[in-house]
C-alpha cells in the first residue's frame, strides 16, 4: 500500500498483531516450526481462543504460513491439495506445564495468503480481517508482507460490504453486516446473535481500523457520528450480485475442504461435531462408520445438522 492512509493501515495492524498471547500457543507454535521445518515462515493465532487470551479450553487456531507446500509437508499429494484447495488442516496436541493443550492448524504458502485477502471468495478475508495474532515471523520481510495481507483483508472485508449498507451508517453496523455476510457465505454452524457478539468483541480492533480504512474506499464518506454511503443503484446491484454468487462458491468449497479434511485431520469427525454442538447447539453423536469412512459418512450427517438447523 503505497499512499499515507494505506502505510498507516498497515502500520497500526504490525501493532495490533502484537497482542500478548497464552504460553500453550506460543509452545504449539514453536512445536509446528520444529514439524514443518525451514519453510515455516510465519505462524498466526487467531479465532475465539485468541480474543479470550485462552489455550484451556477447546482447540486453538493457528496459521502457518509456508514457504513451499512440498517442503512444509514432505508428501506430493498433500502438498498438491495444498496448492489446489488451500489450506490444509491438521490437528496436534502437546504437554504443556502438566496439561494438554490442543490445536487445529491450517498449512498454506505465503503466496496463497496473500492472494486470499483480495479473492473474489470471502475464506481469507472474512477471518483475517478480524484480530489475530503473530506468533512467530522468520523475519522483518516476513512480518512486513504480513502485515500488508492483513491489512488488504480489513479493506476487501469493509469494502465489499459496502454496496450492502444502508446511506448511513456506524462502524459496529458496517463489521455486523460484514461478518454477518461473510458467515452466510459459508457453511457457519453460528448462533444467531454469533455475530452480535463477535462485534463487541472486536471492538479495539474495528475502533482502531476502520477510520483509517475507511477514506481508501470508494463510496464511504466519513462523518462525525458514523459513515455516508454513496453509491449508486447500479453499484449496489452489483454488489448484491457479487455476495449472491460468493454464497454458492463459498459454501461449495467449504464442502470440499471439509472432504479434504478427513484425510488430513486425525478425529475430524469428532471434531467436527463437537463444533457444530459448541457454535449451534445441535448435538450428533458420532459413529464407527463416521469414523472409518469420513468421505461416506459425512454425507448423511451433513443432511441432518442441515435439517436441524446445525448449518445455516
Amino acid at each position: 500500500m503505497t499512499t499515507l492512509a494505506g502505510r498507516r493501515l498497515t502500520a497500526t495492524i504490525d501493532d495490533l498483531i502484537n497482542a500478548p498471547a497464552p504460553a500453550g500457543a506460543h509452545a504449539l507454535a514453536e512445536t509446528l516450526r520444529l514439524r514443518h521445518g525451514d519453510s515455516v515462515a510465519a505462524v498466526l493465532f487467531y479465532g475465539s481462543n485468541f480474543r479470550r487470551g485462552d489455550d484451556r479450553e477447546g482447540l486453538l487456531d493457528l496459521y502457518v504460513l509456508v514457504d513451499d507446500c512440498r517442503a512444509a509437508l514432505g508428501r506430493r499429494l498433500p502438498a498438491l491439495a495444498c496448492r489446489l484447495l488451500p489450506p490444509n488442516v491438521y490437528y496436534i496436541e502437546m504437554s504443556h506445564q502438566d496439561r494438554t493443550v490442543r490445536c487445529k492448524y491450517a498449512v498454506l504458502d505465503r503466496a496463497s495468503f496473500c492472494r486470499g485477502m483480495h479473492a473474489a471468495q470471502s475464506y481469507f478475508w472474512g477471518r483475517f480481517g478480524q484480530p489475530s495474532g503473530l506468533l512467530y515471523a522468520r523475519d522483518t520481510k516476513v512480518r512486513s508482507e504480513v502485515s500488508a495481507a492483513l491489512a488488504q483483508a480489513v479493506l476487501t472485508l469493509l469494502g465489499r460490504a459496502v454496496p450492502l449498507l444502508a446511506p448511513r451508517t456506524d462502524e459496529a453496523t458496517w463489521w455486523a453486516v460484514a461478518l454477518g455476510a461473510c458467515y452466510a457465505a459459508e457453511l457457519r454452524p453460528e448462533r444467531p446473535d454469533a455475530v452480535t457478539t463477535l462485534v463487541r468483541e472486536i471492538a479495539p480492533w474495528r475502533a482502531a481500523l476502520t477510520p483509517i480504512a475507511a477514506p481508501l474506499l470508494g463510496g464511504v464518506t466519513p462523518l462525525a457520528d458514523g459513515y455516508a454511503i454513496d453509491l449508486s443503484p447500479a453499484g449496489r446491484r452489483r454488489g448484491r450480485i457479487a455476495w449472491a454468487a460468493r454464497r454458492m462458491l463459498g459454501k461449495t468449497l467449504n464442502v470440499a475442504r471439509l472432504i479434504k479434511a478427513a484425510f488430513t485431520f486425525v478425529g475430524g469427525a469428532d471434531y467436527l461435531l463437537w463444533k457444530v454442538e459448541r457454535h449451534s447447539g445441535v448435538r450428533i453423536e458420532t459413529t464407527p462408520f463416521l469414523r472409518r469412512h469420513p468421505l461416506l459418512g459425512i454425507w448423511g450427517i451433513a443432511w441432518r445438522l442441515w435439517r436441524r438447523d446445525g448449518f445455516r
